[in-house]
């Protein structure tokens, strides 16, 4: 019996094989097709019909699957599959039938989507013809069989991508599967997972548990979760269920560098570990929270919840409130870059910007509400220790609104940002102040490298100018700026291309050119700052001056008349002009008729002892007390002073408006 058992059973699987093989699998492909069509009320179609592939495992094998969307879908297809592979039973073989024990899906292309009024794309219903009586049938007195798909314990995912879009004004999740297990013994019990899942661009995580259900899914309804896995050489778990009741699910997860998280929440996440998040998602009575109980990242520690919901008028808000104890920011580096292609890589290298281009994206106003408040106990690893700091975004339905106040070292300083988008260009209007604040500090944070880092500055900025974007808005800008700082050191970089002459007047080390203090102001005017009134006092003399530093351009032109302290090095003290901008090389050259142009008749006031004098008052800075008096120091300053040419000026102007419509006292 042995013998003939082991005989028998390869030929007879042959037999079923070669059976299989041999049959036309046309209409088992139109059976499947219909079947699909009576359950789901969807067109199921390939490319290539079925064949059968010979082999350890037989197989049926269609390329180019597509079952079609709804109705109301933004595409025609709702999945599309490069190859589909469905595995015959071997067992159902000897019998002489075609039974699937598995299916594999290579290359999917899976869209989930809601319309307007929140149906999903998932909810598939039978058509019309697919039940009730049917007098054709002699049988109009009985309801015809519900349609059932045959299930299929296990299905196995390769290479494919799942799309979930909420409707318009969300930004669709996109999940890749480079590879998955789905098996469940039916449609209404546990559904165990395990594969690997991520996101474009982000660190895939290696998750094996309990998933709910697939009716559970189909219905929007997963039910119970319990998954854990690793996530960027850590570990992360996925615990709580889905239901009827609402949404409560912790997220746990530890890792070595907390920027994998960024692609998941899509915001520019720093680098920096070890970390330690603990967070819980649930659904209130009228929205969606999400609670970050714990969150360390090395000595840093913080927490928050951000809440979502619609208000009354069906507007969707937006309030998220954080808590950050201590923030070392020496341990965070900026978040990782992403390589650029090739193709791009290629393109020539543009100049880099002081100022870049931002726009003010102003759709969402209206639409939505946002709130953000984020309070800041200390922040370490910035030089000088900020504390007590604070950060507010608030988003109406007319303008944005942001404000920032903080403690840093023995000053403070704070920004006012107020955007209206209303009118043809919207407004912008932006209020600074900054007491007694290192310029190192004040650099660190808006991320430029003002060169003048040792010294501790005074700052009182008003601007306000129309435009979408950043540029836009300083282009057109008005206001003031008046700067005051401390002693310090002008890096010698900075001063390569001024005349050897002034640089040996001014002398200076290694570490730099030394400066007791520097005063100006700025008189903006259409993106021009013009600086009327200069003084830099220095310990081998004294320079006043002016020019002006175009906002959009990023040009700049001063001239700078200089004052010996003794008179040896009174030969050296020449005037001179200075001339650049951004991605230009600094040029400069003297002009010693300048001399005469700048003082009026009579005794020349000294502008030294004039320095000496203001220094002599208590807490006071010299060259800022100074300063609203170089015109009559100076009486022939102001008209030396340099400005934009026109050409200069038409080409930063504003866009030229479209051409206008047809006036009241015009014929239409």
């Amino acid at each position: 019996m042995a013998v003939i058992t082991a005989v028998a059973v390869p030929i007879v699987a042959v037999v079923g094989v070669v059976w299989a093989a041999t049959r036309d699998l046309s209409r088992y492909q139109a059976r499947l097709t219909e079947q699909v069509r009576k359950v789901t009320g969807r067109e199921l179609a390939a490319r290539v019909p079925l064949t059968v592939r010979l082999g350890s495992e037989p197989a049926m094998v269609a390329e180019g699957v597509t079952l079609s969307n709804a109705a109301w879908g933004s595409r025609p297809d709702l999945a599309r599959v490069r190859r589909l592979t469905l595995f015959l039973d071997p067992f159902s073989l000897f019998l002489g039938e075609v039974k699937i024990g598995r299916i594999l899906l290579e290359g999917a292309d899976i869209l989930v989507e809601r319309n307007e009024v929140g149906d999903a794309n998932l909810e598939m219903l039978p058509p019309p013809d697919g039940s009730g009586p049917h007098p054709g049938d002699n049988r109009s007195l009985r309801l015809r069989t519900v349609a059932a798909f045959p299930w299929i314990s296990t299905v196995e995912i390769r290479d494919s991508v799942l799309t979930v879009s909420e409707g318009a004004g969300r930004p669709p999740a996109v999940v890749e599967i480079p590879n998955a297990t789905l098996k469940s013994q039916a449609p209404n019990q546990t559904l165990q997972v395990d594969g690997r899942f991520g996101v474009a661009q982000g660190v895939p995580m290696d998750l094996t548990g309990t998933a709910g259900s697939f009716n559970g899914w189909m219905a929007g309804l997963p039910g119970n979760i319990d998954l854990q896995g690793g996530f960027g050489g850590g570990r992360i778990s996925l615990k709580g269920s889905i239901n009827a009741k609402g949404t409560s699910l912790q997220i746990n997860s530890e890792g070595t560098d907390v920027s994998v998280l960024g692609p998941y929440i899509r915001l520019p996440v720093p680098s920096g570990g070890p970390y330690v998040m603990n967070t819980k998602a649930s659904t209130q009575r009228n929205g969606f929270k999400v609670e970050v109980q714990t969150l360390k990242v090395g000595n840093s520690e913080a927490s928050g919840e951000a809440l979502f919901r619609v208000d009354r008028k069906g507007t969707p808000t937006i309030v998220v409130n954080a808590d950050i104890a201590r923030l070392d920011a020496a341990e965070l580096k900026a978040a990782p870059v992403v390589a650029a292609p090739a193709a791009a890589s290629q393109a020539p290298v543009q100049p880099p910007r002081l100022i870049p281009t931002m726009p003010f994206v102003a759709s969402w106003l209206g639409r939505s509400a946002l709130s953000v408040t984020v309070r800041l106990g200390e922040v370490v690893g910035l030089g000088a220790k900020m504390q007590n700091a604070s950060v507010t975004l608030v988003s109406g339905e007319t303008r944005f609104t942001f404000r920032a106040a903080a403690t840093i070292g023995n000053g403070s300083a704070g920004v006012d940002l107020v955007y209206d988008p209303a009118g043809r260009l919207g407004q912008t209007t932006l209020t600074a102040t900054a007491n007694r604040v290192s310029l190192g500090e004040i650099s660190t944070l808006l991320g430029l490298d003002l060169g003048l880092r040792d010294g501790v500055a005074d700052l009182d900025l008003r601007l306000r100018g129309g435009g979408r974007t950043t540029r836009d808005a300083l282009n057109s800008a008005s206001g003031s700026i008046d700067v005051a700082m401390g002693k310090g050191f002008w890096p010698h970089s900075q001063l390569a291309n001024w005349p050897p002459e002034t640089q040996r007047l001014l002398g200076g080390t290694d570490a730099g050119v030394p400066f007791n203090c520097i005063a100006g102001r700025f008189e903006v005017s259409s993106g021009v700052a013009n600086l009327r009134r200069l003084v830099v006092d220095t310990p081998r003399g004294v320079l006043v001056g002016g020019g002006y530093f175009h906002l959009r351009t990023e040009g700049w032109e001063f001239i700078v008349a200089p004052e010996a302290r003794d008179n040896q090095n009174a030969s050296l003290a020449t005037p001179m002009r200075i001339k650049g901008g951004a991605g230009k090389q600094t040029a400069s050259a003297l002009d010693p008729n300048l001399s005469k142009l700048l003082v009026g008749g009579g005794t020349i006031p000294s502008l030294v002892a004039q320095v000496t004098q203001a220094g002599r008052q208590a807490g006071a800075n010299a060259c800022a007390v100074l300063a609203p008096r170089v015109e009559a120091l100076r009486p022939g300053l102001r008209a030396q002073l340099p400005v934009p040419t026109s050409d200069v000026r038409q080409r930063a102007s504003r866009p030229a408006a479209q051409t206008p419509g047809p006036q009241r006292n015009q014929q239409r």
